[in-house]
């Protein structure tokens, strides 16, 4: 072999391996489409569910594959709409760039299956309830049918709960009956009685009301669903409350369909198992805070920005936001200015959609201190340009409850401020611990700087366990034994510290069991 072959053959080598290198990746159905199928689309593409079609196999995703790499690749599917880089919320259901720009090779590329063997499992979905067993079903007493009339429907059920006492709630979870009609849910609470009275006064079961219940009920904003939406149980200590006798308000959204079909859907309730120590609160903003924008009209023709402003009276814990418009809704914006003139991003909806709407839970508990400026801005779009627009030509739009009237309202859950409440992380907590054991935790100290009046001390624990509970100075010196090797069961427990023979000071409490420690500062002031 001559010097020169020598030499040339181990730069063919090296060339061939970086051209080979280079080559795009084989993309397969069975390692790199399944997946994100499995997990984004086939929870709502299943049968019984909202989808039009099923996405359970290659042979389904095969058969639509023009119409997924369009619908991905304009991000209108999956159909999530807050903007995650503003904020990011739980059940956040978005594709990667990188993931949308795999399925357009794949199907560019032929559409290639690969080795059957190396598809992921077809994910399994519970039937009934996914939380599990719930305490109280509330059924529908009787089926409704909804006219093949092309037409939308807004019908109340009045929906007893024959309870003998006030019961705390950690959940309520709606499940439709009848997917393919069933576009959206809004449950509400009443006491008064008054829904009885329009139900009784309206042929057939349940009575048609566009908007809202026909009148303020107890709780107008009690719970909800949306499709794809997924129950989740409230953080321990927080909570709704369900009163004794009252009735369930379930307004359901029938979408327009050519085939009269029956519905027959069904609330679950779950109890709370741990202690409610603070209830959650609705605060709703409507045309009463606008601010910029006038008067609640949107001309014909026309683009038009409302903006209404809250102040926040006290510290408050933000645990969910809930934006609504009707057809001519084009964006939202929702963000808080704190007294330092910080700013708090709490949700925007670049590309407002009225069949894809719902409540947008936090994954952590948000801060907003007492005097933060809460503002809601939303964009109308009267024009004929709007292929949404439900007037051809566009007509002068004003505040109503039915489809084609606009509304403008924010509705934001939250519990008053505690300390220590930003460090509680609801995405990182499991159902199970969230509903029943959490783990062992020592929850910070209220009030925290303290005084004489003494201090709340709270923990808790996954199981049973001997606990000691030691106060300790700056230095780490034993100022007082507060619990010694004393056995507490599972759950939340709290005690009261008395401050009133302590100098001011900075202390430390230590939490100890055989398994964990945890300790929390404290600072007297006297």
């Amino acid at each position: 072999m001559s010097a020169s072959l020598r030499f040339l053959l181990p730069a063919l080598a090296l060339l061939a391996s970086t051209v080979h290198a280079q080559q795009p990746q084989q993309l397969t159905y069975s390692e790199h489409i399944a997946p994100i199928i499995y997990q984004h689309c086939t929870p709502c593409h299943r049968p019984g569910e909202v989808a039009p079609f099923t996405l359970q196999s290659y042979q389904d995703v095969a058969a639509r594959a023009q119409t997924i790499k369009f619908v991905t690749g304009i991000r209108y599917m999956p159909p999530w709409k807050a903007d995650p880089s503003y904020r990011h919320f739980l059940d956040e259901n978005t594709l990667t760039s990188q993931q949308i720009q795999q399925i357009q090779d794949w199907v560019d590329n032929g559409l290639q299956r690969g080795n059957p063997a190396l598809e992921p499992p077809l994910p399994t979905f519970p039937a009934g309830s996914r939380l599990g067993q719930p305490d109280l079903v509330v059924p529908m007493q009787e089926a409704f049918t909804h006219q093949g009339n092309l037409q939308d429907l807004y019908r109340i059920f009045v929906l007893p709960t024959n309870l003998p006492t006030d019961r705390d709630v950690a959940a309520v979870e709606f499940r439709a009956g009848n997917r393919r009609i069933t576009h959206h849910a809004i449950i509400g609470i009443d006491t008064t009685r008054r829904a009885q009275v329009l139900d009784a006064q309206s042929p057939g079961y349940g009575y048609t009301q566009f908007g809202g219940f026909g009148f303020n009920p107890t709780e107008s904003n009690w719970a909800g669903w949306v499709p794809g939406m997924t129950a989740r149980l409230a953080p321990n200590g927080l909570g709704k409350k369900l009163y004794r006798g009252a009735k369930i308000l379930l307004q359901v959204h029938y979408g327009p369909t050519a085939l009269t079909q029956k519905d027959s859907s069904v609330v679950n309730i779950f109890f709370s198992r741990q202690p409610v120590q603070r209830y959650i609160q609705t605060l709703p903003m409507t045309p009463l805070q606008i601010t910029v924008g006038g008067t609640f009209v949107i001309p014909a023709g026309q683009l038009k920005t409302f903006r209404a402003e809250y102040r926040m009276p006290a510290d408050a814990s933000l645990i969910s936001v809930l934006p609504h418009a009707h057809l001519l809704g084009k964006s939202w914006k929702v963000w808080g200015v704190k007294p330092t003139g910080d700013t708090i991003p709490i949700i925007k909806i670049n590309d407002w959609d009225f069949n894809w709407q719902g409540s947008y839970r936090l994954p952590n508990l948000v801060k907003i201190p007492a005097n933060t400026r809460i503002f809601a801005e939303a964009t109308y779009d009267n024009r004929a340009s709007n292929p949404r627009n439900p007037f051809n030509p566009p007509q002068t739009v004003s505040w109503g409850e039915e489809t084609t009237a606009e509304m403008f309202l924010c509705y934001f859950d939250f519990v008053p401020y505690r300390p220590g409440d930003e460090n509680l992380v609801l995405s990182a907590q499991t159902e199970n611990e969230l509903f029943q054991r959490p783990a062992m935790r020592l929850y910070p100290l209220y009030p925290n700087p303290a005084g004489a009046e003494g201090v709340t001390l709270g923990f808790s624990l996954a199981r049973p366990a001997p606990v000691t509970l030691t106060l300790t100075d700056a230095q780490g010196r034993v100022v007082r034994r507060i619990l010694q090797d004393e056995t507490y069961s599972a759950g939340p427990h709290q005690l009261r510290l008395s401050t009133a023979s302590l100098p001011a000071g900075l202390y430390q409490v230590r939490l100890q069991t055989p398994d964990a420690e945890e300790t929390q500062k404290l600072t007297l002031l006297k």
